[in-house]
């Protein structure tokens, strides 16, 4: 019986590219997942207008601090390369799980601070520590807005 063996270095081209194109099917699918229980953050997506980036932040501070005193949220200003570069993001932290992170959203529905009602904020919306980790691998928010969308409500 005859044995036939391929060389690793061989395999190793075949398969890497299906490897790499199966990933970018999944990046831009989105390839979230839905974990209720996981810590969530929150993320705004800002109009590209700098001069507004601190004016937004200020209102999202004084969103907390009149509806979310006791709740220990951190607010951080964060940029990401790639198709995000030139987008401003404000990541909120501290949601202990989607049921929190969907009440922060359902009073900013609610409420609807100076900060969302000038066209500020482009977007918002919760998301698993996961997911926001995929977002920045993936340095794109493609896909995530359906996901959210079909899973969250």
């Amino acid at each position: 019986m005859r044995k036939f063996f391929i060389p690793l270095t061989f395999l190793a081209f075949i398969l890497l590219p299906a490897l790499a194109t199966c990933q970018d099917g999944l990046t831009e699918k989105g390839g979230f997942v839905m974990n209720a229980n996981e810590e969530h953050s929150f993320l705004f997506v800002l109009a590209n207008r700098p001069n507004d980036l601190q004016e937004v932040r200020t209102g999202i501070t004084k969103y907390i601090w009149k509806y979310h005193p006791t709740d220990k949220l951190k607010i951080t200003q964060i940029q990401i390369d790639g198709e995000l570069v030139e987008v401003p993001l404000i990541h909120v932290t501290g949601f202990q799980n989607k049921v929190k992170a969907m009440e922060f959203y359902d009073g900013l529905k609610a409420n609807r601070p100076d900060f969302m009602q000038m066209g500020m904020t482009k977007d918002f919306f919760p998301l698993s520590k996961t997911n926001y980790e995929k977002i920045l691998r993936a340095k794109s928010l493609n896909g995530y807005k359906p996901f959210f969308q079909q899973n969250y409500f």
